[in-house]
């Protein structure tokens, strides 16, 4: 039996279990909060695109901005950090809006966007796309966005259990990119920039590199990990043990590869779009 659902609804209350979740992300937070605070000025405008629980809005807030936007395109989430505010006695400076970014066209710019989408190397979250939307028609010519920048890193794998993961009793699933847990996968050469993501850019930065890898050791390349750093300035850099998990990229057919052979690799997608990747071995 099929069952439909109008856009906007959802299934299960997982978007805002996930959101409050990511509070226990207490080093992640930290940063953000003297990134945020190194920016601020008493008569900033901030937009915090993609405000989840709220927690980055309530930072902005207590740091002295002008006034904060903040935007979710969950209704329950934003229901819950609108009643956090209301708690904090940050209502006053804080406006919530159930909007998805490509939709969100503020009445003035702002001095300050704060946008974390940063998971899963930006393949799969929207923080690419959100912030050229964000810099086109949110942000001021000399504002500032938080996350400045990203680096993304590869690195080839051998991980049985993950490729395992698509055949289950004798019925082959496609493969599609997972995170990966600590000991699920094992190195087998060392990790290569892919690629660098400028924040700041109107572009949409689709990825199309190649890559050399020298192996070094004997086995199976089941696929590939994606990790990355980002750039809040002020020295401070979000790190994966900041709480997030690697992405496994599956190869389609597992490589043999021995100690001492290269793998060249040719890596595509478009950010924030999971279905877009291809991973061709040369």
């Amino acid at each position: 039996m099929a069952v439909s659902m109008k856009r906007g609804k959802y299934a299960t209350p997982f978007d805002i279990l996930h959101a409050v979740s990511l509070l226990s992300h207490r080093e992640r937070i930290g940063k953000f909060d003297l990134a945020i605070s190194s920016v601020i000025s008493t008569d900033s405008y901030v937009v915090d695109m993609g405000t989840g629980s709220g927690v980055l809005a309530m930072l902005a807030a207590r740091a002295g901005a002008e006034h904060v936007s903040a935007i979710d395109v969950n209704p329950e989430c934003i229901d819950y950090a609108r009643r956090t505010a209301e708690a904090n006695g940050l209502s006053d400076k804080i406006d919530f809006e159930v909007a998805h970014y490509a939709d969100y066209f503020p009445d003035r710019r702002a001095d300050l966007v704060i946008c974390e989408m940063l998971s899963s190397m930006m393949l799969i979250e929207q923080q690419v796309p959100a912030c050229a939307h964000a810099v086109k028609h949110i942000l001021k010519p000399d504002g500032v966005i938080l996350p400045y920048s990203a680096v993304v890193y590869v690195v080839p794998v051998e991980s049985d259990a993950l490729a395992k993961r698509f055949n289950i009793e004798d019925i082959t699933f496609p493969t599609l990119p997972q995170t990966a847990g600590p000991d699920e996968t094992r190195d087998m050469s060392d990790t290569q920039i892919l690629t660098r993501f400028d924040f700041a850019s109107e572009d949409t930065q689709n990825v199309d590199e190649v890559l050399v890898f020298e192996i070094v050791d004997e086995g199976t390349v089941h696929g590939f990990l994606g990790l990355f750093e980002a750039d809040l300035g002020e020295d401070l850099t979000l790190k994966m043990d900041d709480g997030w998990r690697p992405l496994f990229l599956p190869l389609r057919e597992e490589k043999e590869v021995s100690n001492g052979s290269t793998l060249e690799v040719r890596f595509r997608f478009t950010p924030g779009r999971y279905d877009s990747l291809s991973i061709s071995v040369e």
